[in-house]
């Protein structure tokens, strides 16, 4: 073998060897072309946009102060969407936990896309994927791996991704292969298409009637800034809380194969989506809570609009299950005696 042929041969090793320590991504995840190139137009878009509004309402609220038309709206506009993101986004959308009819489909659909995470088809996606393989390889958003199935050495690193940063990276999750269901909604579609239209009504549209009519101009633009822009900014900071802290930090109730917790400030700020062992363990239930003390309020408010038929089929399943299993343990003592 000539000093060419060697030298070809031992590139060609190495290549190979290379290629076999690199992580085997699943199906679905898509790491070149035009997915991920409308991806990363569209989260520098949007997320540039609060970044710069957030500051703006910050720096209004230290020069201008903030009275009382500009803190109801922030509040009243968090709670909606945050419901908008736990109750439709997630258990609906994602999770079938309940369903319901086109009016009140629609409802959750304009408070879905009200919280500016994104559309709805590509929420869906990645949170399937999220469940499919949390905290391994393919896990979108993991403090454990990045985006390309490499394990984080730093702790500081897989906390930044989780919270935020993977919706920078060059993966991306086909809507085709997770959400074929979302595609073929007309309604859900219809707001996809038209999720910027969600996006100012949310940040701009809406507090910015509210300022106006309530207080005036000088209200208005406060409002726009600080409860529109700002609190958009802030919902997706918390509900990224999911991701990084309640994958690492917390309590543990049930024993699953990733690392999820129950953490219990995020579950406050997120209205119950920080039981996410909880979640984790029985993810199509509607209402997550198995202690008198963990508060689920988005599963409190399905339940009730259970109650006024505004929904029906409202799942159960860990309930059902776990009183099956405490039966069988007491019929097991029983039989043992």
């Amino acid at each position: 073998m000539s000093i060419a042929d060697a030298e070809f041969v031992q590139a060609e090793i190495a290549e190979n060897g290379l290629a076999a320590a690199k992580p085997q991504l699943p199906p679905g995840v898509v790491t070149e072309g035009p997915l991920v190139e409308a991806k990363l137009r569209e989260s520098y878009l949007l997320l540039g946009i609060l970044y710069v509004g957030a500051v703006a309402g910050i720096t209004w609220a230290v020069t201008q102060g903030l009275g009382k038309v500009e803190i109801a709206v922030f509040v009243g506009m968090f709670a909606l969407t945050t419901f908008g993101i736990g109750a439709g986004m997630h258990r609906l959308f994602v999770h079938r936990s309940f369903r319901c009819g086109p009016v009140m489909r629609t409802f959750f659909c304009v408070i879905a896309q009200m919280a500016v995470q994104g559309s709805i088809a590509k929420w869906v996606a990645n949170h399937r994927r999220h469940h499919l393989y949390a905290d391994d390889a393919g896990d979108p958003h993991s403090p454990q791996y990045d985006g390309f199935g490499n394990r984080y050495v730093s702790a500081l690193k897989g906390f930044l991704h989780a919270q935020g940063s993977w919706v920078f990276d060059q993966a991306t999750t086909d809507n085709e292969y997770y959400a074929k269901d979302i595609l073929a909604d007309p309604i859900a579609m219809f707001f996809v298409r038209t999720r910027w239209v969600w996006y100012v009504m949310s940040a701009v549209f809406i507090p910015g009637v509210f300022g106006y009519a309530f207080g005036g101009l000088h209200t208005m633009i406060g409002c726009v800034l600080f409860s529109g822009l700002f609190r958009a900014y802030l919902l997706i900071l918390v509900s990224q809380l999911t991701g990084s802290v309640c994958h690492a930090y917390g309590y543990r109730r049930f024993e699953v194969d990733d690392a999820s917790t129950n953490e219990f400030v995020t579950t406050i700020l997120t209205f119950g989506e920080g039981l996410h062992n909880n979640h984790h363990r029985f993810p199509r239930d509607a209402y997550i809570s198995h202690a008198w003390w963990e508060i689920d309020l988005n599963g409190l408010i399905i339940l009730g609009l259970e109650k006024v038929g505004l929904v029906h089929d409202v799942f159960h399943a860990s309930h059902r299950q776990l009183e099956r299993t405490s039966e069988a343990r007491a019929q097991t003592a029983s039989t043992a005696r």
